[in-house]
């Protein structure tokens, strides 16, 4: 399935993915209730982690480009 990501550095990016989070790069975005179309497909728009890019708590592996 193709989804759409919103916020953060995949902003726009459309990519395959589903389930309750996607991962783009380092980045984690969840599902919201949001649809949008592009080019006439219906996609699911998946939002940026609040939590994704910060530093405290988190292993440098898991933070954002």
């Amino acid at each position: 399935m193709r989804v759409l990501l919103r916020g953060g550095p995949g902003d726009g990016q459309v990519v395959s993915g589903g389930g309750e989070t996607v991962a783009w790069r380092a980045c984690l975005y969840e599902l919201t209730t949001e649809r949008s179309c592009r080019q006439g497909v219906d996609l699911r728009v998946y939002r940026h982690r609040a939590d994704c890019c910060e530093v405290h708590g988190r292993g440098a592996e898991d933070r954002c480009e």
